[in-house]
């Protein structure tokens, strides 16, 4: 008989379509960005095979990703090994700075403004797509805006989009209240928020079965194999929903949120799971000098602290 842990990955894996580029994606953001970002091909393919995906599905995602500019290959002999390019490191780390927060960020009622006026029409473009997915929003035609954070550094932002000479960037406050509401609903079109919750919502109802099965197994069941599979699986579902998230301050939020329900929900999945599952990766995974390294020091500063292992 199935077991239930199995059938709830198969589930997940069946009930909606999985981009192989994107799967990969998550996978080496999680799995192997702390630890050098470098695999062979045969590695991937045994990690990804007991889900039930392929060494063709994985050869055409990570060509794909090759000449998308997030990976680059290096041969040896008959062996193909695929390193995250720097650039694909950037995005990891701006993704990283949202996915494994803990909480909301603080607030402290300030707003970075860019405008986008001196930028001609195919660079503004690019600049809204870009800044669109590091949490700003159009709130008029060349004006960009984002709550201000402290752990968001603009001016080194803008240098990394080769922006800092065509954008300008103010800081600014929001002393009326009284237009709060207006301000609530500006935010909401602005950012699309209905879509993001509509994100969280699901989420939460494919992965809180999983919470209650996790509390309810003996611990024998949490092999190494399954323990990667719901890891890669958890993350790859939460990473599509709260990269679309402008992780804004609640005072800017709807009533009834679910944003920090879904992080919690899978924060306490992901600690449950991470320690097997990187040892999964440890015995399964090869690259050019041989071992994958153990995980750098920040890797073990997602979600405000995971329990540190020897490797």
């Amino acid at each position: 008989m199935e077991h239930k842990l199995d059938a709830f990955i198969r589930h997940a894996v069946d009930a909606q379509p999985v981009s192989g580029t994107s799967l990969i994606i998550s996978l080496y953001g999680d799995a192997l960005s702390h630890r050098g970002g470098e695999i062979w091909l045969g590695s991937l393919s045994a990690l990804l095979e007991a889900l039930g995906f392929g060494d063709r599905f994985v050869r055409t995602s990570v060509f794909r990703l090759q000449k998308e500019g997030w990976l680059a290959v290096e041969k040896i002999g008959r062996r193909s090994f695929y390193r995250v390019t720097e650039q694909g490191m950037r995005q990891f780390r701006h993704a990283e700075s949202k996915i494994y927060l803990s909480e909301q960020p603080a607030w402290d009622g300030k707003w970075d403004l860019l405008l986008l006026e001196r930028a001609d029409k195919h660079e503004r473009a690019r600049l809204k797509k870009e800044l669109g997915w590091l949490g700003f929003g159009q709130i008029a035609n060349n004006l960009m805006a984002a709550p201000t954070h402290a752990q968001t550094d603009v001016t080194a932002l803008l240098g990394e989009l080769n922006a800092s000479e065509r954008v300008i960037y103010f800081r600014a406050d929001y002393p009326y209240n009284r237009s709060e509401q207006t301000l609530q609903q500006l935010v909401a079109d602005c950012w699309s928020l209905n879509e993001v919750a509509a994100g969280y919502h699901e989420f939460i109802v494919s992965f809180r079965p999983l919470m209650a099965l996790l509390r309810e197994i003996a611990p024998a069941a949490l092999t190494p194999q399954r323990c990667f599979q719901i890891k890669l699986l958890l993350i790859h579902f939460f990473r599509r929903v709260v990269l679309k998230d402008p992780l804004l301050p609640d005072a800017l939020l709807p009533a009834q949120w679910e944003g920090q329900i879904a992080r919690n929900l899978c924060i306490n999945i992901y600690q449950q799971v991470d320690r097997a599952a990187t040892d999964y990766v440890s015995a399964l995974a090869e690259t050019t000098i041989g071992a994958l390294p153990a995980p750098s020091a920040s890797y073990y500063r997602r979600f405000g602290g995971l329990p540190r292992d020897t490797f």
